[in-house]
């Protein structure tokens, strides 16, 4: 039995043009539909859903046609557009991390239910944690969840040395997300967002941070969402974690979600050997690293003629990655030098 309550906001979605809502709650009533036992009409009223939603998702490519900033100076674009292609099985989080990022689904989805008692879902996220934990593919991710393009703020076109183009940047950016639905990302917001004490700015830092603040405090956006992402979360200025709606941190995988991602990379492989020792030789890879070293492993067995892959070739490549690391991240000869001179 259809409830009222669903219709009402079925109707209501349409009229607002939420599409996320329509699809949420158009899914709630083919449930309702299949309680009653009319099995009938609730496949074709999902056969109706699916081709409005192969329809939205075929769309998304016409944002790319809609005007973008650019640099005034050299026509650099400032957000590039895509389509966000991460879907759920691509995804692995930390337990804490997958509740607070399926608590803003939830909200999105509700949408409606919140603004009859004059609340919004969250719309502007602060991503934190080491690289390669997933913070760049759940900005994708919620994109295509929420059937929005991604927009990519491309900060080496963003970032001037002319004096106040960068602040004005920002907000031109700001404005695009005001009037184009997507989900706006900014990766190495520290980047704009520094701490304003530094003693050796000359003003400009601080000019910057302030039309960061005045764009995200002026941004009221309820069909775009601006996630920023950093790997030193330590370099924000304070006044910039007030600003965002959730806080959500990317650890480093635990034991249990690198068993977790191992068996995902290594489906249809033949392996010999424990997970939990080949779990214990990546001790502190970000999902990334494992990513890396799990299928190099698997072509460097495909190259030798092999179609097995052992422990001990999971384990010599994670040897030869962290090695190769350990080496970049040595300070260089003539660094040393230079230090030494000073």
């Amino acid at each position: 039995m259809i409830r009222n309550e669903h219709l009402v906001q079925l109707f209501r979605a349409h009229a607002q043009q939420e599409e996320q809502a329509f699809s949420s709650t158009a899914e709630t009533i083919i449930k309702d539909v299949l309680a009653g036992n009319d099995h009938t009409l609730a496949k074709q009223l999902q056969q109706a859903l699916d081709i409005s939603s192969q329809r939205k998702r075929s769309s998304l490519g016409k944002h790319t046609l809609l005007p973008l900033p650019t640099d005034r100076r050299n026509g650099e674009t400032l957000i590039s557009i895509q389509e966000g292609n991460v879907s759920q099985d691509q995804i692995f989080f930390s337990s804490s991390t997958e509740r607070q990022i399926s608590r803003i689904f939830e909200e999105h989805h509700q949408k409606l239910k919140l603004a009859e008692y004059g609340y919004y879902p969250k719309s502007k996220l602060l991503f934190w944690g080491p690289p390669g934990c997933g913070k760049s593919y759940t900005a994708a991710f919620i994109a295509h969840e929420l059937g929005l393009p991604l927009g990519t703020v491309q900060l080496s076109a963003a970032i001037s040395s002319f004096l106040g183009d960068t602040a004005s940047h920002i907000q031109r950016i700001f404005e695009t997300a005001e009037k184009t639905p997507m989900v706006l990302f900014f990766d190495e917001v520290d980047s704009i967002a520094k701490q304003r004490d530094d003693p050796n700015d000359v003003g400009e830092l601080k000019r910057i941070v302030n039309s960061l603040l005045q764009a995200m405090d002026t941004f009221r956006s309820t069909k775009s969402i601006v996630i920023a992402a950093s790997n030193h979360q330590y370099l924000l200025d304070p006044a910039v974690w007030r600003r965002f709606d959730d806080i959500v941190q990317f650890p480093l995988p635990s034991k249990t979600e690198c068993e977790k991602y191992l068996r995902y990379l290594l489906n249809g492989v033949k392996f010999h050997g424990a997970i939990a020792n080949t779990v214990k030789s990546l001790s502190g890879a970000s999902f990334a690293d494992i990513k890396k070293i799990v299928i190099e492993a698997i072509k460097t067995v495909l190259l030798q003629g092999q179609t097995d892959i052992s422990l001990q070739d999971i384990v010599a490549q994670a040897q030869l990655t962290k090695k190769m690391l350990y080496e970049a991240k040595k300070p260089s000869p003539n660094n040393q030098q230079h230090k030494t001179l000073q």
